[in-house]
């Protein structure tokens, strides 16, 4: 059934809506003057190449990279073994375990920072990209364990029942069975972890110190300053990083629902 003219542009409007102030701040990456300004006057890669040739950024753009890996690693692992308990296990209520891992959705992001701020200031646990990881993990556990609830989901448990019953032992059919077919879903789920992380500002700013930041929490700080034109950039690679990543998530689907249909 074809959608209504009217749909479309609607659409079309909020698309553009949505896009729009993206767009801007791309095209102010590129301009020659010291300011931010829109049109952009001239064009010139000189606020990428400040960047790129800043210690401070690109140390910034380290630690948002290995806090972001950091992160997504240990929100695959929680996240698998969350979704896990909940598809297979019998100890604790599907329901119960769905809430707690959709937490980090439903609470407010500063209620987040200000508990894991009082946490590991108490034992003395921040200023490194360790410590943010571990508090940005929190932050992606969701998105890992709904796409591996729903890998288990469609699951059929007689596979694993079978490979039980041909002498299998649990490690085993969990190493050889479920977990092949639950990875990609895990995988694209660390990716939103990733992303999560890459971006994430409000947690960051409670965790970092004068000797190490991220590169949102550089962006804030320039904000607060002045805007200028290096910011734009940074903010244009952010954004770069980001679209790559959701490209790859893209694919993955594409190749998910390619292989199902043929199946």
């Amino acid at each position: 059934m074809k959608a209504n003219p009217a749909i479309k542009i609607f659409g079309l409007v909020i698309a553009f809506v949505l896009v729009a102030p993206t767009i801007i701040v791309v095209a102010t990456a590129f301009t020659e003057s010291s300011i931010i300004t829109f049109p952009p006057k001239g064009f010139s890669f000189r606020w990428f190449e400040e960047v790129l040739t800043s210690r401070q950024w690109i140390e910034a753009l380290q630690n948002s990279l290995i806090t972001g890996a950091i992160a997504a690693v240990l929100a695959v692992v929680v996240g698998i073994s969350l979704a896990m308990a909940a598809a297979r296990g019998t100890a604790i209520p599907r329901t119960g375990l769905t809430t707690f891992a959709l937490m980090p959705m439903l609470v407010p992001l500063v209620v987040i920072a200000i508990g894991v701020y009082l946490a590991f200031v108490q034992i003395g646990f921040y200023g490194n990209v360790f410590a943010l990881g571990v508090a940005h993990s929190i932050l992606g556990i969701p998105f890992v364990f709904i796409n591996v609830l729903a890998a288990l989901t469609n699951l059929d448990p007689r596979v694993e029942e079978a490979a039980r019953a041909s002498g299998a032992s649990y490690p085993i059919t969990l190493l050889r069975i479920t977990v092949p077919q639950i990875l990609p879903s895990a995988f694209v789920g660390g990716l939103f972890a990733f992303i999560a992380s890459w971006d994430e500002v409000v947690v960051a700013i409670f965790l970092v110190t004068p000797g190490f930041k991220t590169i949102p929490v550089m962006i804030w700080s320039q904000v607060r300053e002045g805007l200028e034109p290096s910011t734009s950039a940074v903010s244009t690679v952010l954004t770069v990083v980001t679209l790559i990543v959701f490209g790859i998530v893209a694919l993955l689907n594409a190749r998910k629902s390619k292989r199902t249909a043929t199946s």
